[in-house]
């Protein structure tokens, strides 16, 4: 009796522990659904996906992408695969796979095309309750257009707190889309978690405010 209480509180303990760290993908945990939204000048998504089971989700996407003369309007289906965790006592590592299929309105000047596309992302993140890491490149090609996009993010926390308190964050965001940006974009980020609710505010170095929401449930 005394062992099976023990074990208990220690998952219980390795499970707080555990949600303290950074939501590094938009998946939870099995039979969970997580909903987000970005806003942005150039950029503005909402999303919504149901864990299946521990390592996989699916959901839907819809987002809007300008830039450089180019409008994109995206539809898509999404399948999320935990390639590989490595859970440490005070650290975790993560692989990812992105699959997005679905239909794209691409603007130009004055042209309109509708594209069907397959567009796959790999994502590699480190996280700890006080240090971050990710770096992630999408293969998004339609026609003869390339929007290959590349992320790279870094940050810190401010100070531990305990589950049911908000840990605020500091992170670095680099991000550059083929065809759309000229230069890469920086992004100086304050992120905000707290039990299952995720917020980020971040201002670009060009002065473009976005504004990011997550909540699993």
């Amino acid at each position: 009796m005394l062992m099976v209480k023990g074990s208990s509180l220690i998952c219980a303990l390795l499970l707080i522990s555990h949600q303290t760290f950074i939501y590094a993908a938009p998946m939870g945990f099995k039979g969970s659904t997580t909903t987000m939204s970005t806003i942005s000048e150039s950029y503005s998504s909402v999303e919504s996906n149901y864990a299946i089971t521990s390592k996989d989700s699916l959901g839907v996407k819809a987002y809007t992408s300008k830039g450089n003369g180019y409008k994109l309007r995206v539809g898509e289906i999404v399948y999320v695969r935990k390639l590989l965790r490595v859970n440490k006592m005070h650290s975790q590592t993560n692989l990812w796979l992105f699959t997005g299929a679905g239909t794209m309105s691409l603007e130009r000047n004055v042209q309109n095309d509708d594209h069907l596309y397959l567009s796959p992302t790999l994502q590699f993140d480190y996280e700890t309750k006080n240090v971050y890491g990710l770096i992630s490149h999408q293969v998004l090609r339609v026609g003869h257009e390339n929007f290959d996009t590349t992320k790279i993010e870094g940050g810190f926390s401010f100070y531990e707190t305990s589950y049911n308190e908000t840990q605020p964050w500091f992170i670095l965001k680099a991000k550059n889309t083929n065809s759309i940006d000229n230069k890469n974009k920086y992004t100086p980020t304050l992120r905000f978690i707290n039990k299952s609710i995720y917020g980020e505010v971040g201002v670009t170095t060009d002065g473009d405010p976005s504004f990011h929401l997550m909540y699993t449930f």
